[in-house]
């Protein structure tokens, strides 16, 4: 994805983007002990990250998420981030029918810029 209008369009899934992982570079939260969840945590937490995708994609994206959230503890999606720098973009920038729907995206965009986050990345966090 590179651009705003990109973004707006949803997940691209075909093809599917190139497995990313971590990025070392920047920081993380810590990571959640996945010992404290159950086998029965974990696998609702795989449902619930693959309901958003068509059931022909979880051969391929099932065991992706599972190594993430046995590593980090939270099933982020690295291969799902998007490429564009995310801060607010002027709202005549972002693709809407309406003014009001611009202002909301300018928003959200504001509050997953890394200078303002905390932490980068921890908004994209979800078991």
């Amino acid at each position: 994805m590179a651009s705003l209008k990109d973004i707006c369009v949803g997940l691209p899934l075909d093809p599917l983007p190139e497995r990313k992982g971590r990025d070392p570079n920047v920081p993380h939260p810590p990571a959640f002990r996945p010992d404290l969840l159950s086998p029965e945590e974990r696998k609702v937490a795989l449902r619930n990250a693959l309901r958003y995708f068509p059931s022909d994609l979880h051969s391929v994206l099932a065991p992706e998420f599972a190594e993430e959230l046995e590593l980090y503890g939270h099933i982020y999606m690295y291969r799902f981030h998007p490429e564009i720098d995310m801060r607010a973009y002027p709202i005549s920038n972002y693709p809407c029918k309406c003014r009001q729907a611009a202002a909301i995206m300018h928003m959200l965009m504001n509050n997953l810029d890394p200078r303002v986050a905390q932490v980068k990345y921890q908004w994209r966090r979800g078991i």
